[in-house]
């Protein structure tokens, strides 16, 4: 038991240093990204092209990963390169450069996150730990991240931002370089990517969980722009998205407890009715505290998501499709969907402003009802 739990705090260490640089990335990147002169649909555009990047990078270092057994080999040179990339954005000035460089480092440290669940999975699998407990760890990450990271933003400035990714970046590099070993047998006979996207179960699981993940588009790419318009500090921005994630630690730390309840399945619908919920609340969300109620329902909207299609992938897809799996969800629910969507969101935002927040929520429900009428839970 005391070896399992050596084994685990090792992958949490992982867990908490890539949400490192989430906890920067995702509250104040975008706010980086306007001082340097863009505008909204400028910064939807980056944004979504880094998103969608997932598309081909994540199933290609995971297949890699599948191919030969190891996925911790890419994993390092992924989060070597990324660190390197992340701390040049502060010394360019082309818009047209800082965008690519911008949207290259993303290419470089989205494969992490997959990578880092597939090897997880396995793990537990081998060595028996809670996935949740594990996991929480990342969720602490982002809270301690966005809300100091406010701090130092709003003391020393913007400019800080890529800083702060960076340091974040290198501690990725380091943990994984203490990461344990968790080899798979090399796949003999390789499932394509078309087989996996072909399953009738599988794909509509893609799509229903990109719908309600992608319902989050507006919310990164204009949350924070939006409060700061209405008269928010740095540090209030950062400690409501620290909030947020604090209620998605409790959910992780206790959904062990009643994950054999039901299925993923209905787990999946459940979140899509509190997102569909969640952003209809946000429209008339005008104070901090308000928002402050509201953002405690991203413990289901995000964590209760991802939890389901977690859980869906380890116990309804082949052993030997694992990393390719997660990396599918990663590149095509949590990539080209969420892309799609803050691609649009910049001028849905810029002619909406607050209601815009309507269209989150109704695609939240077309998750709702591809979830109810086209994923059964049964093993591929």
């Amino acid at each position: 038991m005391l070896f399992n739990n050596k084994i685990s705090t090792k992958f949490s260490v992982v867990y908490f240093s890539i949400f490192m640089v989430i906890g920067i990335n995702a509250p104040f990147f975008p706010l980086w990204l306007s001082s340097k002169g863009f505008e909204e649909r400028y910064i939807a555009f980056i944004l979504s092209t880094a998103v969608l990047t997932k598309l081909i990078a994540n199933p290609f270092f995971a297949g890699l990963g599948d191919k030969y057994g190891n996925r911790k080999i890419p994993m390092l040179y992924l989060s070597f390169l990324a660190t390197l990339i992340l701390i040049s954005l502060n010394f360019f000035t082309s818009l047209y450069f800082l965008a690519f460089i911008a949207i290259l480092s993303w290419a470089l440290f989205a494969p992490l996150m997959p990578l880092t669940e597939s090897i997880t999975t396995t793990a537990i699998k081998k060595y028996k730990f809670d996935y949740g407990k594990t996991r929480l760890w990342g969720s602490v990450s982002f809270i301690i991240v966005a809300f100091f990271g406010g701090l130092i933003i709003e003391e020393f400035g913007l400019n800080y931002v890529p800083v702060l990714m960076s340091f974040g970046a290198l501690l990725v590099f380091i943990s994984i370089c203490f990461m344990p070993t968790i080899k798979s047998l090399p796949a003999r006979h390789r499932i394509s990517t078309f087989s996996l996207l072909s399953n009738r179960n599988f794909f509509p699981f893609l799509l229903a969980c990109g719908a309600i993940q992608s319902s989050h588009g507006l919310y990164y790419g204009f949350a924070t722009i939006y409060w700061k318009s209405i008269g928010l500090s740095e540090t209030i921005i950062g400690s409501l998205w620290a909030e947020g994630v604090i209620f998605e630690i409790i959910l992780l730390s206790y959904f062990y407890k009643f994950k054999n309840y039901t299925s993923s399945k209905n787990y999946l619908i459940l979140a899509g009715v509190i997102a569909s919920v969640r952003w209809a609340l946000m429209v008339y969300a005008d104070n901090i505290f308000f928002l402050a109620l509201i953002q405690i329902l991203h413990a289901f909207t995000f964590g209760l998501t991802h939890l389901a299609a977690i859980y869906f992938i380890s116990e309804v897809m082949p052993a030997r499709a694992q990393a390719k799996s997660q990396a599918l969800y990663s590149a095509i629910s949590m990539g080209a969907c969420l892309a799609i969507s803050i691609a649009i969101s910049g001028d849905i935002y810029n002619a909406y402003y607050e209601k815009s927040f309507f269209f989150s929520s109704i695609i939240a429900f077309i998750g709702v009802i591809i979830s109810l009428l086209f994923i059964k839970t049964r093993k591929i």
